[in-house]
Protein backbone atom coordinates (compact mmCIF):
# COMPACT_ATOMS: atom_id res chain seq x y z
CA UNK A 1 0.00 0.00 0.00
CA UNK A 2 2.95 2.77 1.21
CA UNK A 3 4.10 1.55 -2.37
CA UNK A 4 1.52 2.65 -4.26
CA UNK A 5 1.74 5.94 -2.48
CA UNK A 6 5.11 6.62 -3.17
CA UNK A 7 4.20 5.93 -6.94
CA UNK A 8 1.04 8.27 -6.91
CA UNK A 9 3.25 10.96 -5.21
CA UNK A 10 5.87 10.84 -8.46
CA UNK A 11 3.48 10.55 -10.87
CA UNK A 12 1.57 14.08 -8.98
CA UNK A 13 5.15 15.41 -8.84
CA UNK A 14 6.15 14.71 -12.40
CA UNK A 15 2.99 16.07 -13.95
CA UNK A 16 3.09 19.03 -11.65
CA UNK A 17 7.04 20.15 -12.78
CA UNK A 18 5.70 19.37 -16.76
CA UNK A 19 2.94 21.62 -16.58
CA UNK A 20 4.76 24.31 -14.83
CA UNK A 21 7.76 23.89 -17.44
CA UNK A 22 4.69 23.99 -20.34
CA UNK A 23 4.02 27.22 -19.24
CA UNK A 24 7.09 28.77 -18.10
CA UNK A 25 8.44 31.80 -19.90
CA UNK A 26 10.98 34.29 -19.59
CA UNK A 27 10.86 37.67 -18.63
CA UNK A 28 11.88 38.84 -22.37
CA UNK A 29 9.45 36.62 -23.76
CA UNK A 30 7.03 37.83 -21.29
CA UNK A 31 7.18 41.84 -22.21
CA UNK A 32 7.84 40.76 -26.10
CA UNK A 33 4.12 38.78 -25.80
CA UNK A 34 2.86 42.01 -23.70
CA UNK A 35 3.67 44.51 -26.00
CA UNK A 36 2.62 42.34 -28.77
CA UNK A 37 -1.11 41.96 -27.22
CA UNK A 38 -1.58 45.60 -26.06
CA UNK A 39 0.11 46.61 -29.78
CA UNK A 40 -2.69 44.63 -31.51
CA UNK A 41 -5.84 46.11 -29.63
CA UNK A 42 -7.73 48.64 -32.17
CA UNK A 43 -10.24 49.54 -29.41
CA UNK A 44 -11.25 49.14 -25.73
CA UNK A 45 -13.17 49.99 -23.15
CA UNK A 46 -13.93 49.92 -19.04
CA UNK A 47 -13.37 51.28 -15.80
CA UNK A 48 -9.93 52.75 -14.92
CA UNK A 49 -8.79 53.47 -11.53
CA UNK A 50 -5.30 55.00 -10.57
CA UNK A 51 -3.62 55.79 -7.38
CA UNK A 52 -1.17 59.17 -8.10
CA UNK A 53 1.71 60.18 -5.34
CA UNK A 54 -0.67 61.89 -2.94
CA UNK A 55 -2.87 58.70 -2.20
CA UNK A 56 -5.73 60.17 -4.51
CA UNK A 57 -8.06 57.48 -6.22
CA UNK A 58 -9.02 58.62 -9.65
CA UNK A 59 -11.92 56.32 -11.20
CA UNK A 60 -13.75 56.27 -14.67
CA UNK A 61 -14.74 54.96 -17.70
CA UNK A 62 -12.36 55.02 -20.41
CA UNK A 63 -12.99 54.07 -24.24
CA UNK A 64 -9.65 53.62 -26.53
CA UNK A 65 -9.22 53.69 -30.11
CA UNK A 66 -5.63 53.01 -32.19
CA UNK A 67 -3.82 54.97 -32.62
CA UNK A 68 -3.08 57.04 -29.81
CA UNK A 69 -7.35 58.33 -29.32
CA UNK A 70 -8.63 58.14 -25.66
CA UNK A 71 -11.68 59.55 -23.77
CA UNK A 72 -12.16 59.06 -20.30
CA UNK A 73 -15.11 60.24 -18.05
CA UNK A 74 -14.45 60.32 -14.29
CA UNK A 75 -17.07 59.44 -11.85
CA UNK A 76 -14.01 60.65 -9.23
CA UNK A 77 -13.85 63.49 -9.13
CA UNK A 78 -16.76 63.55 -10.60
CA UNK A 79 -17.31 65.17 -14.19
CA UNK A 80 -13.26 65.01 -15.27
CA UNK A 81 -12.40 64.51 -18.75
CA UNK A 82 -9.15 63.38 -20.21
CA UNK A 83 -9.37 63.24 -24.23
CA UNK A 84 -7.17 62.84 -26.87
CA UNK A 85 -7.77 62.53 -30.82
CA UNK A 86 -4.54 61.86 -31.22
CA UNK A 87 -3.45 65.37 -32.64
CA UNK A 88 -4.67 67.28 -29.50
CA UNK A 89 -4.79 66.41 -25.56
CA UNK A 90 -7.75 68.02 -23.56
CA UNK A 91 -7.94 67.90 -19.86
CA UNK A 92 -11.27 69.43 -18.22
CA UNK A 93 -11.92 70.25 -15.14
CA UNK A 94 -15.73 71.21 -14.38
CA UNK A 95 -14.95 72.16 -10.60
CA UNK A 96 -12.24 74.94 -11.94
CA UNK A 97 -14.59 75.36 -15.66
CA UNK A 98 -11.00 74.97 -17.02
CA UNK A 99 -9.44 73.00 -19.97
CA UNK A 100 -6.25 72.62 -20.88
CA UNK A 101 -5.39 71.91 -24.44
CA UNK A 102 -1.98 70.44 -25.42
CA UNK A 103 -0.80 70.02 -29.31
CA UNK A 104 0.21 66.65 -29.75
CA UNK A 105 3.13 65.24 -32.09
CA UNK A 106 2.83 63.47 -34.93
CA UNK A 107 4.02 59.41 -34.30
CA UNK A 108 2.74 59.14 -30.50
CA UNK A 109 4.64 57.48 -27.95
CA UNK A 110 3.70 53.73 -28.40
CA UNK A 111 1.35 54.03 -25.39
CA UNK A 112 2.52 51.41 -22.04
CA UNK A 113 3.95 49.07 -24.61
CA UNK A 114 6.64 51.08 -25.27
CA UNK A 115 6.93 52.36 -21.45
CA UNK A 116 8.35 49.19 -21.31
CA UNK A 117 11.30 48.72 -23.76
CA UNK A 118 15.00 48.78 -21.87
CA UNK A 119 14.07 47.41 -18.87
CA UNK A 120 15.36 43.53 -17.02
CA UNK A 121 12.49 41.52 -16.74
CA UNK A 122 11.68 38.46 -14.82
CA UNK A 123 8.01 36.74 -15.36
CA UNK A 124 6.06 34.09 -13.62
CA UNK A 125 2.47 32.99 -13.68
CA UNK A 126 0.36 30.52 -16.16
CA UNK A 127 -2.56 29.97 -18.38
CA UNK A 128 -4.41 32.30 -15.69
CA UNK A 129 -2.18 34.93 -15.34
CA UNK A 130 1.08 36.49 -15.43
CA UNK A 131 3.18 38.98 -13.50
CA UNK A 132 6.09 40.73 -15.13
CA UNK A 133 8.41 42.61 -12.54
CA UNK A 134 10.75 45.40 -14.41
CA UNK A 135 13.39 47.11 -13.05
CA UNK A 136 16.13 49.92 -14.25
CA UNK A 137 18.43 52.05 -12.46
CA UNK A 138 18.36 54.62 -15.77
CA UNK A 139 14.75 55.09 -15.96
CA UNK A 140 11.97 57.36 -14.73
CA UNK A 141 10.46 54.64 -13.43
CA UNK A 142 13.05 51.90 -11.67
CA UNK A 143 10.82 49.57 -11.18
CA UNK A 144 7.41 48.50 -12.69
CA UNK A 145 5.03 46.00 -11.86
CA UNK A 146 3.01 44.68 -14.54
CA UNK A 147 -0.49 42.45 -13.85
CA UNK A 148 -2.08 40.79 -17.20
CA UNK A 149 -4.75 38.21 -17.96
CA UNK A 150 -3.82 34.54 -19.39
CA UNK A 151 -3.59 36.58 -23.06
CA UNK A 152 -1.09 39.28 -21.65
CA UNK A 153 -4.05 42.10 -21.74
CA UNK A 154 -2.94 44.43 -18.65
CA UNK A 155 -4.86 43.97 -15.78
CA UNK A 156 -2.89 46.33 -13.39
CA UNK A 157 -0.04 48.52 -13.60
CA UNK A 158 2.65 49.85 -10.43
CA UNK A 159 4.72 52.02 -11.22
CA UNK A 160 7.42 53.18 -8.62
CA UNK A 161 10.47 55.64 -9.72
CA UNK A 162 13.42 56.02 -7.30
CA UNK A 163 11.79 58.26 -4.76
CA UNK A 164 9.52 55.32 -4.00
CA UNK A 165 6.78 57.28 -5.58
CA UNK A 166 4.93 56.65 -8.28
CA UNK A 167 1.56 55.48 -9.58
CA UNK A 168 -0.94 52.45 -9.96
CA UNK A 169 -3.43 51.70 -12.72
CA UNK A 170 -5.79 49.11 -12.91
CA UNK A 171 -8.25 48.37 -15.54
CA UNK A 172 -11.27 46.54 -15.22
CA UNK A 173 -14.55 44.88 -17.03
CA UNK A 174 -12.42 45.75 -20.20
CA UNK A 175 -13.94 44.54 -23.77
CA UNK A 176 -11.85 44.94 -26.93
CA UNK A 177 -12.14 44.56 -30.61
CA UNK A 178 -16.05 46.75 -30.55
CA UNK A 179 -16.88 49.30 -33.06
CA UNK A 180 -15.84 53.27 -32.65
CA UNK A 181 -16.11 55.98 -34.61
CA UNK A 182 -13.31 58.11 -34.69
CA UNK A 183 -15.53 61.55 -33.57
CA UNK A 184 -16.10 59.79 -30.47
CA UNK A 185 -12.40 61.43 -29.15
CA UNK A 186 -13.29 64.60 -30.26
CA UNK A 187 -13.93 66.92 -27.24
CA UNK A 188 -16.17 70.12 -27.62
CA UNK A 189 -15.00 72.38 -24.73
CA UNK A 190 -18.19 73.67 -22.91
CA UNK A 191 -19.49 76.92 -23.51
CA UNK A 192 -18.05 79.56 -21.05
CA UNK A 193 -14.66 77.48 -20.15
CA UNK A 194 -11.55 78.99 -19.73
CA UNK A 195 -8.57 77.45 -22.30
CA UNK A 196 -5.37 77.11 -21.72
CA UNK A 197 -3.49 76.40 -24.51
CA UNK A 198 0.17 73.80 -24.20
CA UNK A 199 0.24 73.81 -20.23
CA UNK A 200 2.94 71.32 -20.66
CA UNK A 201 5.00 74.11 -22.93
CA UNK A 202 4.73 76.49 -19.80
CA UNK A 203 8.05 76.89 -18.39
Amino acid sequence: MKRYGYLAYILTAGLLAITSDAFSVTGEEAVAKFQARMNGIGTMRGTISWTDDSGFIYTGNFKYMAPGKIYVKFSNPSGKVIASNGRKLYVYNPSSNICGIQELGGGGSGGIGALVNGYMAIAFGGPGGYTIKLSSNDRHYTNITLVTDGSYLLKKAVLKNKNGGGTTISLSGVITGEGMSPGTFDFNVPPGAQTINNPLNIK
